[in-house]
């Protein structure tokens, strides 16, 4: 399963789950800000980027055959709020 990615701002992102969710948590109290469903398990490490000054996290959910028959070829990118 993936690691997850942390921001500087003390944002967890993970999608290394069976149920397909991609999550986000607060690094400083475990509560969990957000998910979303992804097509399949994102078993990879998501990727936290800028583009034009905006701050995004990308997931790639494609499962893995050996953990569970559920698989996909989605790549889900989600906007962080702005300040």
């Amino acid at each position: 399963m993936g690691g997850p990615a942390v921001t500087a701002g003390g944002v967890i992102f993970i999608g290394a789950s069976m149920d397909a969710k991609v999550r986000a948590y607060s690094l400083a109290t475990g509560e969990e800000l957000w998910s979303d469903q992804a097509q399949a398990p994102a078993v990879a490490n998501p990727a936290v980027y800028e583009y034009k000054g905006r701050e995004y996290v990308a997931f790639v959910a494609g499962g893995n055959t050996i953990l569970k028959d559920q698989v996909g070829d989605q790549i889900v990118v989600y906007a962080l709020p702005q300040d």
